[in-house]
């Protein structure tokens, strides 16, 4: 007989991810250290480049996947209604292509809001993701940092987190999954965005009712970056983020549009996507739901694990 998904299960698996990722983060520290020590800062910072698709790839199938698939082999889940292996029609597809642009950004403008102030405290580094240089380099990149996201995170958070807090609700599972994923990335940087490209996204799987709109959204907001990285590359790369009042002004223009853009083909979205799920009705009020959720021990651990390292992050500015 297969089983529900509860959120139990669903949060002890988002847990298991922080954990495993604070550990890998500790011990990576560990490796950076020994090689500046020994060799130097450029060195470990090569070293970092050098392997950022390995050190991606073990992210996102060995933490990220691995603890979602055991536990739904674990407790028998049944894999096409908790994960939504369903169809995806061509018209919403279509239409998730084309919101992808002006949905990645408003997220631009979201994170770069953050960095900008941030930058006041002390120099924001810049990520280190390869620039592809030439057209295998962009396929490379485009496999690692779009295509495996956006099968193993869709399946932790459009999967298995979104169907486990609809329990409580349509509405409120969607807020608090995308609460979740900015908070899944463990970085102030990327906190804005991701939280409301995962309200988007999860809206898309919602309104569908199938993970392939999720991940065919999320595939597509990580190539653009790849792309606009790719067609943007100079050969003296900066190592830290500066952005400009100027600059800032522009995102907040080009965002501001992006959301125009953005509600226009969501009305067509919901036009064609009538009918296709039936949204469950919230079970309490905002505070009860507030309370249950963070008092629930995996979720406070996350919390606190999140707040720490952002600490460590800002006092190293």
């Amino acid at each position: 007989m297969k089983r529900k998904v509860t959120l139990t299960g669903a949060n002890l698996v988002f847990f298991t991810f922080a954990s495993l990722f604070a550990f890998s983060q500790f011990i990576l520290l560990i490796i950076i250290i020994i090689i500046s020590t020994v060799f130097g800062e450029f060195y470990a910072r090569d070293f970092l480049i050098r392997n950022i698709y390995l050190l991606t790839f073990i992210n996102e199938f060995i933490i990220i996947l691995i603890p979602v698939l055991i536990y739904a082999f674990v407790k028998k889940l049944n894999f096409k209604e908790v994960f939504r292996f369903k169809k995806l029609k061509f018209i919403p597809s279509l239409l998730i292509i084309f919101m992808s642009v002006p949905a990645y950004f408003v997220a631009l403008m979201l994170n770069s809001t953050v960095v900008y102030f941030l930058q006041f405290l002390g120099d924001i580094p810049v990520q280190l993701i390869p620039t592809p240089k030439n057209l295998s380099e962009l396929l490379a990149g485009i496999f690692f940092i779009a295509v495996t996201p956006g099968i193993c995170e869709e399946m932790m958070h459009r999967g298995l987190l979104l169907t486990a807090y609809e329990k409580r609700g349509t509405v409120k599972a969607l807020v608090i999954t995308s609460l979740f994923f900015g908070i899944f990335h463990f970085d102030i940087t990327n906190l804005l965005g991701p939280v409301f490209l995962g309200f988007v996204i999860g809206y898309y799987v919602i309104r569908t009712d199938s993970i392939f709109a999720g991940m065919l959204a999320h595939f597509l907001n990580n190539t653009i970056a790849e792309l606009i990285q790719y067609f943007t590359s100079s050969d003296r790369e900066p190592e830290r983020i500066v952005i400009t009042s100027q600059e800032m002004l522009s995102i907040i223009l080009y965002g501001i549009v992006s959301i125009i853009i953005l509600g226009f083909f969501m009305l067509l979205f919901k036009k064609f996507t009538e009918g296709k799920y039936i949204y469950k009705p919230p079970i309490s009020n905002i505070k009860v739901d507030f309370i249950s959720i963070i008092s629930h021990w995996p979720i406070t651990l996350i919390i606190l694990l999140y707040i720490f390292m952002t600490f460590i992050y800002l006092i190293t500015l």
